[in-house]
This record gives structure tokens, sequence and C-alpha cells, in this order.
């Protein structure tokens, strides 16, 4: 059996990290999170994830963007898609975030967790059949 890949989930509000880790839930795949940007940076540095979920507006010791600049300055993780996730309005969040990188997307809070899964699946290489717990 293949070994499984992460996906690092992270957000300040516990219960979008639950709804996160039961739709993405994958017999391939192993979910995890973070409620903040140094559990976030840690946790990618050492777990190597092939897809970061962040929030933009986290309270605490950094939001999403103080997330993308610690992981984009550290030559030991690699650059991975990060996926942002947002309450906000999406100009104003697309402001926040660097243009020029491809590898940044963003989608809307309240989450189309169908579509999130899809997408996610995808990105994986995982059969997109299973049906989640």
């Amino acid at each position: 059996m293949p070994a499984k890949k992460w996906i690092l989930t992270v957000d300040d509000d516990p219960a979008i990290l639950e709804i996160l880790e039961a739709a993405l839930s994958h017999p391939e795949l192993t979910v995890t999170s973070a409620s903040d940007s140094l559990q976030a940076f840690i946790q990618a540095r050492d777990l190597l994830p092939i897809l970061i979920i962040c929030d933009i507006c986290m309270p605490g010791y950094g939001d999403g963007t103080k997330t993308l600049k610690l992981l984009r300055e550290d030559p030991r993780i690699p650059r991975v898609p990060i996926l942002f996730m947002t309450g906000m309005d999406l100009k104003k969040a697309r402001a926040l975030l660097p243009a020029d990188d491809p590898t940044i997307g963003l989608i809307p809070k309240p989450l189309d967790l169908e579509t999130l899964r899809s997408y996610v699946w995808k990105l994986a290489g995982v059969d997109g059949k299973v049906k989640p717990r």
C-alpha cells in the first residue's frame, strides 16, 4: 500500500477543522490540522504535506499571510499548493495574497465541500469513488 499523503488544514475555528477532516477523509490521505501560523509552519516542515488549506483571518500567532511568509521563506519546506479560505470579500482577500504565485488559491466561506473534496482528491491523485466517513 502506498504511503499516505498529508493534507494540512489551518484555522482558528475547531469546527471548521473537524468539517474539513471529515469532508476530505480518504484511505490514502491523512488530514491533520493546526490552529495558528506557528503550528502550521512546524507541521508543514515535519510532515511535508501535498496541500495546505489555510484560513486568512486568524487571531493569535499569525494570520494566513504570516503562514504563507513562513512557509515560503524556509528552504526545508517544498513549495506546495496553498488554498486559502475566507469569509471576507474575495477582492479584498486577493489583495492580501501574492498575485504572481500560481500555487496560491482562494475559496470563499462557507465552503462548498463537494467542490473542495473533488479538487483535493484530484490533486492528491486518489480515487474519487471512495465515500467520505
